[in-house]
């Protein structure tokens, strides 16, 4: 009888340590701005890179948004690193701008379009609202 409580409490401690575990983790993700890709292919190749990369859990990389949307382990891996592997595959992770640019404000474009002026920027690998 003590070894059948022994057993399940060793089991319930594992189970509990494990939940733990998991919930320690620390998931984060980040949507990164791409430029160069010209096709679906280009977007499977950063894809497939990405995955590859430790402490990547999922990825989704538009061609025609131009981005790549990155669920990680930010114990593991870092943006920084994400943008690496981004441009080691021949394209280019757009850094974000600074988000002190106010709406209105015609500079936060790099086109100097305006484009921030009561609609949507996402210029510079960020989205203004």
């Amino acid at each position: 009888m003590q070894k059948r409580q022994a057993t399940a409490f060793v089991v319930c401690a594992i189970v509990l340590a494990l939940t733990v575990v998991s919930a320690d983790a620390a998931g984060k993700t980040v949507t990164i701005r791409v430029e160069g890709m010209h096709c679906g292919g280009c977007a499977a190749s950063i894809e497939k890179k990405l995955k590859a990369t430790e402490g990547v859990e999922e990825v989704r990389v538009s061609y025609e948004k131009k981005e790549a949307w990155i669920k990680f382990d930010d114990q593991k891996v870092s943006e920084a690193k994400l943008r690496e592997v981004i441009n080691s595959t021949g394209f280019k992770a757009v850094e974000e701008k600074s988000a002190s640019a106010k709406e209105g404000d015609e500079s936060c474009c790099a086109s100097g379009a305006g484009c921030c002026t009561g609609g949507s920027c996402s210029e510079g690998g960020i989205t203004r609202q």
